[in-house]
């Protein structure tokens, strides 16, 4: 499977598994929050925020996320091949087990920051998920077992590993080649999405400035409590590879739902590279206009 390449303006076409940042970035929020996206301006461009879509399943799809989660320090074959099974999964899914909310969301990374993943499946359905230091991260673009999790198809699977062709995989989790690029792609309008976390005090606000990501938050986001009242304010590369993760990289995220909020398990991911996607660095792509409110 080819990965992205994360140096921007040299190394595009080689060495596609390199790692870096190169430049702006939208965020963009959902899962069991309900998200407000605010345009900086009527000259912004960016993907526009689509409803975040959820549904609760019962039966054998928590058996199957349990024994994912469970298996992974014993036997990540035992993982992987638990999220195979998991085919007509697409977007974001959760499901009741034994008490607990668990949840699975397949996607493209739209930020990666120390405290919360966002991710934006193919169906337009947006999700903020909250990481720790429990967290696991796992790189599977050398995998065909990890690239069948990741994508849950077996055709896909066969040509991102047999033939290099990221397209399949990128459709399906990306929604298209399109969205993909426009997720990897500099843009030099500023952009300004915020996130309100339902029946919480936490409000994220994230401005992106080229390659500058400036968010700023009015709670916290602790691992086993509700969010409490605190202002705070940072910056970041909109690229930045934290955890190993950055944006535009393809992902399927494992965890739970408690307190309002997505506590990310296990995040398997790939990095993609324009280059695979027909995507070129340097230009602008993506939906020009306003991006309009999601709610969940």
């Amino acid at each position: 499977m080819m990965a992205r390449n994360r140096r921007y303006g040299r190394g595009r076409t080689a060495a596609l598994k390199t790692r870096a940042g190169i430049a702006t970035a939208i965020v963009l929020g959902g899962g069991a929050i309900a998200a407000a996206a605010v345009a900086a301006s009527s000259h912004s461009a960016g993907i526009a925020a689509a409803p975040a879509a959820h549904s609760v399943r019962y039966g054998n799809e928590g058996t199957m996320l349990s024994a994912a989660l469970a298996d992974w320090n014993y036997s990540r074959t035992g993982t992987y091949s638990q999220l195979t099974q998991i085919t007509s999964m697409r977007g974001f899914s959760q499901t009741w087990h034994h008490g607990k909310m668990l949840a699975v969301q397949r996607g493209m990374v739209v930020l990666a920051t120390n405290q919360f993943i966002i991710l934006r499946s193919a169906n337009g359905s947006l999700h903020l998920w909250l990481v720790s230091a429990n967290t696991k991260f796992q790189n599977v673009s050398t995998s065909t077992a990890g690239t069948a999790a990741l994508t849950g198809n077996t055709s896909a699977t066969q040509q991102a590993m047999q033939t290099g062709n990221m397209i399949p995989a990128t459709t399906l989790l990306a929604g298209s080649p399109t969205t993909a690029a426009a997720m990897l792609t500099p843009t030099p309008a500023t952009q300004t999405v915020t996130v309100q976390v339902a029946n919480t005090d936490l409000t994220v606000t994230v401005t992106v400035t080229r390659s500058t990501a400036t968010v700023n938050q009015t709670a916290t986001t602790p691992a086993n409590a509700m969010p409490a009242p605190m202002a705070n304010t940072f910056t970041m590369n909109a690229w930045q590879t934290t955890n190993s993760l950055a944006r535009g990289d393809l992902a399927v995220i494992v965890g739970t739902r408690s307190h309002w909020t997505l506590h990310a398990q296990l995040v398997l991911f790939s990095p993609l590279s324009t280059s695979a996607v027909g995507g070129t660095t340097g230009t602008t792509t993506g939906t020009t206009g306003s991006n309009t409110p999601a709610h969940w």
